[in-house]
């Protein structure tokens, strides 16, 4: 959905509200992505946008819209809408000259072909990876068409098994001097394998590999030599909760039955998200009640801080070890240990 302010008929600030389904370890819930947020240079810093994140918000919270990402062209800029950094990728790359020997997988093949002509083949193999269910896109197909209209240049190649199943894949691009990976799904180790072979074929046919990882665990010690690695993690996205009662009605929690747990969330932009919250689960059924007054007695996090423990980016009691949160780390364990525990994982830029 666009958003707009006109004066004299001409915009002078938008941004789009897009609509999204997230996978978040086996639930699903609506998430908008805010994208294209722009202002002209004399409506700079007149809040005009800000008006607008606002007015998205709130429809997104009256709509039951759950979640909400969005690129920062300001991390410090949109933490006032009450998002939070919750994505980063890793980036590793090595020289021509340093590529290891990886033998393919003597069972299965690897071919190539434009992203338009794999998305039938490999739209199941990216929904059974983990790009599509630690918070990724369930990518729909206006989704995938569009990712062919904005990226011609994205080639394909894909493992088969002996079965003809496609079992992992990459995207990938290249220039004179650099052969990209921007994307790397692999269910099974053959596909990785053979993937990864199939690229360092082209041995000095480039000067640099590089592979862009969504999945920001550092993974270089899988190389025999990581030192001629150079490996980068780079932020990339924000979320935040827009609906926390929908969240935690439908959140994957770790333990099927634990007593009730009280903590207070401020949100000073979705205002129904603030207040103190009870929550409690018997035999896997969960019990949430809240009240809209603040009690002294509960700990109390911010709707940032909460999302970012909630998402398995970085727990509460870290954020309290680092001064994020002024409460004793040790009161904080009980909670967190109900959260996911992995990183939350975004492949899609919007």
């Amino acid at each position: 959905m666009p958003y707009g302010i006109y004066e004299d008929n001409d915009l002078v600030s938008g941004l789009f509200s897009m609509p999204f389904e997230i996978n978040f370890h086996g639930q699903s819930f609506l998430m908008n992505g805010i994208t294209d947020v722009m202002s002209v240079p004399e409506y700079s810093g007149k809040g005009a946008a800000g008006t607008l994140m606002k007015a998205a918000l709130t429809d997104m919270y009256e709509n039951q819209v759950v979640l909400s990402y969005l690129a920062p062209f300001s991390f410090a800029y949109y933490r006032k809408f009450g998002y939070e950094q919750l994505f980063d990728h890793q980036v590793y790359q090595l020289d021509s000259d340093k590529l290891p020997r990886v033998r393919p997988s003597k069972h299965g093949r690897v071919r190539r072909t434009t992203l338009e002509k794999a998305i039938p083949l490999i739209r199941g193999t990216y929904l059974n990876s983990s790009l599509s269910q630690n918070g990724g896109l369930i990518r729909q197909n206006w989704w995938w068409h569009y990712l062919t209209e904005k990226h011609p240049e994205w080639q394909v190649a894909y493992y088969q098994d002996d079965q003809q199943s496609v079992t992992g894949y990459l995207v990938y691009t290249r220039t004179a001097d650099e052969f990209r990976v921007q994307e790397f799904v692999h269910l099974k180790s053959d596909s990785y394998q053979s993937l990864l072979s199939f690229v360092f074929k082209h041995g000095t046919g480039y000067q640099r590999y590089t592979f862009e990882n969504a999945n920001s665990d550092y993974q270089g010690d899988l190389l025999a030599d990581p030192y001629p690695l150079k490996v980068t993690t780079q932020p990339y996205m924000m979320g935040r909760i827009v609906s926390l009662q929908a969240f935690l009605a439908k959140y994957p929690f770790a333990q099927t039955d634990f007593e009730p747990i009280s903590f207070n969330i401020q949100d000073e932009i979705i205002t129904q998200n603030s207040g103190t919250w009870m929550i409690s689960a018997t035999d896997g059924k969960i019990g949430i009640e809240h009240d809209s007054e603040l009690k002294a007695t509960v700990p109390t996090f911010t709707i940032q801080q909460f999302t970012k423990a909630a998402f398995g980016y970085r727990s509460l009691a870290s954020q309290s070890a680092f001064g994020q949160i002024d409460t004793n780390a040790e009161k904080l364990t009980k909670l967190d240990n109900l959260f996911v525990q992995e990183k939350p994982i975004l492949a899609d830029y919007f």
